[in-house]
């Protein structure tokens, strides 16, 4: 209730304001302004536009500031009022009729090039009781009736103008929405992809550990005499198959769900990169860091294994970015073809890799970035889920090259596992 009486005070307001801008014509205190213009415009840019409320607000607005205007240069106000009443007719006749014509379209315009004839009739027969209040039958003199329609025509088309500017704007601020939907919806489906991949990984060690937790019930069976330590390796092992069973339907669900959007389309690596490039540059921002990344394609790739390399890409990149020492962190990513083989290299300025780590960081379950007072271990994807992914689903390789300052991950992909069109 509070915010529709303070839509209202602010149309009307507007309405009050526009009014102010106004040419004369051939009839002294008939003015025309640009305020009706502002209905239309509220219509279409507003959610919900009190049409009759304004219409009586801004009327006495426009009256009101015609009176003080007058009242401020003469000090007085003889004639005033009868000059300017028939305007507060005119937008009465404007509002109520502009009313009647949108409650025809369930409150709003239904498109602009429709909406050119109502409002140019609307606009034409509002200044006409204007005219009749004033000159009464002289309103219907050739003259008067070709000012009144020329004022129907420009207004109309200055309302066509102004709605068609608003019908572009709002389709531009429409795309950049999708746009960047679509930026998080593929940055998301990378992610989901990412895990899926972590979860298969450790399917097989859930596997392992019931069975190790079987083996166990069996050779405690025979020596347990109590029976106590047998029954309670056997409930672990029966325990993790449920955590099992649990664990497969969701990897099936999150699979079978991928699979539908992994299927079709693709992405420009490019494109990719660059998508990155705008995601981590706010991650860097909130970790109070400059982040400039440079990118460095030569050929066109399109791949529709977009998902995946996205995982591979970000792990890498975000892995750099965690790393850096520094407040600037400088990132490039390089791409060149050689025979049938896409190679793909980041590299950082960060502090380097430690040569005795170089040889583990491949590894599953290792990580560097370990907080001691917590115990936290921050795996990402994990650069041993990096390899698999480079191995397992492009056939490719991911080695590592760094000492500080310089620290290089390079990616050979197969041109035929990319599924590439260039």
């Amino acid at each position: 209730m509070k915010k529709t009486f303070g839509n209202i005070i602010f149309f009307s307001l507007v309405i009050t304001l526009a009014a102010q801008l106004n040419i004369n014509l051939f009839i002294t205190d008939f003015k025309l302004s640009v305020a009706v213009i502002c209905f239309p415009a509220f219509l279409f840019i507003a959610q919900s536009f009190p049409v009759l409320p304004v219409t009586v607000l801004g009327a006495a607005g426009v009256f009101a500031s015609r009176l003080l205007l007058v009242w401020f240069q003469s000090g007085r106000l003889a004639g005033a009022v009868r000059s300017y009443f028939p305007e507060v007719i005119f937008y009465l006749c404007y509002g109520l009729a502009f009313y009647l014509y949108t409650r025809r379209s369930d409150g709003r315009l239904p498109d602009r090039n429709k909406a050119l004839l109502p409002l140019f009739l609307i606009d034409y027969g509002a200044n006409l009781v204007e005219l009749l209040f004033r000159i009464r039958l002289g309103a219907f003199t050739p003259k008067a009736q070709a000012s009144i329609l020329l004022a129907a025509a420009v207004r109309t088309a200055v309302v066509w103008c102004v709605l068609t500017v608003f019908a572009h704007y709002k389709l531009l601020l429409l795309k950049q929405e999708h746009e960047e939907r679509y930026k998080r919806l593929v940055l998301l489906i990378s992610k989901l992809n990412g895990e899926v991949v972590w979860m298969k990984k450790n399917t097989a060690l859930i596997e392992d550990t019931m069975s190790t937790s079987y083996h166990l019930y069996e050779k405690l069976k025979s020596a347990d005499e109590n029976g106590a330590l047998s029954k309670a390796a056997l409930k672990v092992a029966k325990d993790i198959h449920e955590v099992k069973k649990e664990y497969l339907l969701i990897m099936r669900g999150i699979s079978e769900a991928l699979n539908e959007e992994l299927e079709g389309g693709g992405m420009y690596v490019d494109e990719l990169l660059n998508l990155l490039k705008d995601t981590l540059t706010l991650s860097a921002e909130e970790q109070k860091k400059t982040l400039i990344i440079e990118t460095d394609c030569r050929d066109r790739i399109y791949t529709n294994q977009h998902y995946a390399l996205m995982s591979i890409f970000r792990n890498l990149l975000t892995n750099a970015l965690e790393a850096a020492i520094k407040d600037e962190v400088h990132i490039y990513v390089g791409e060149k073809s050689e025979k049938d083989t896409f190679i793909f290299t980041v590299t950082d300025d960060g502090p380097g890799i430690p040569e005795e780590d170089q040889t583990e960081i491949f590894k599953t379950g290792f990580s560097t970035k370990i907080n001691f007072s917590t115990g936290e271990v921050n795996r990402g994807l994990g650069l041993s889920l990096v390899r698999d992914l480079a191995e397992d689903q492009f056939g490719g390789t991911l080695t590592l090259s760094s000492v500080p300052g310089n620290t290089t991950f390079t990616l050979r992909i197969p041109a035929e596992k990319m599924k590439v069109v260039i």
